[in-house]
């Protein structure tokens, strides 16, 4: 989103949604300068965004990596990025805290509780 052919700042809004809501506001959708539309990870990418992403997940095998993102992140990297957070907090407020599927499990909760 951008005001003037000089600016110097760019803004990003990400987020289901943001694209109706602007469009109600003529005076902010008519400084779009790109839609971006970014789909769910592939089963088949998820090991290498997740890997690339935080260095954490290259301890995970993939076979577990596929576990999680069946079981919780279904491919949204939102969701792997807010999994990354509370793991990384898991790990370093309990000493004895190793990732394994009950630590994951628990975390699954904070990310996406069930409906």
């Amino acid at each position: 989103m951008w005001d003037h052919p000089d600016t110097r700042i760019t803004l990003v809004l990400c987020g289901a949604g943001s694209e109706r809501a602007l469009s109600r506001l003529p005076q902010l959708a008519s400084r779009i300068g790109a839609w971006q539309e970014v789909p769910r990870l592939t089963g088949a990418e998820v090991a290498a965004v997740v890997t690339g992403f935080h260095p954490l997940w290259r301890t995970v095998p993939a076979p577990e990596l596929t576990w999680i993102d069946r079981s919780c992140a279904h491919g949204t990297f939102r969701t792997w990025a807010a999994l990354t957070a509370h793991l990384q907090n898991a790990l370093l407020t309990a000493a004895e805290a190793s990732i394994d599927r009950a630590l994951l499990r628990r975390l699954f909760q904070r990310v996406a509780p069930p409906l």
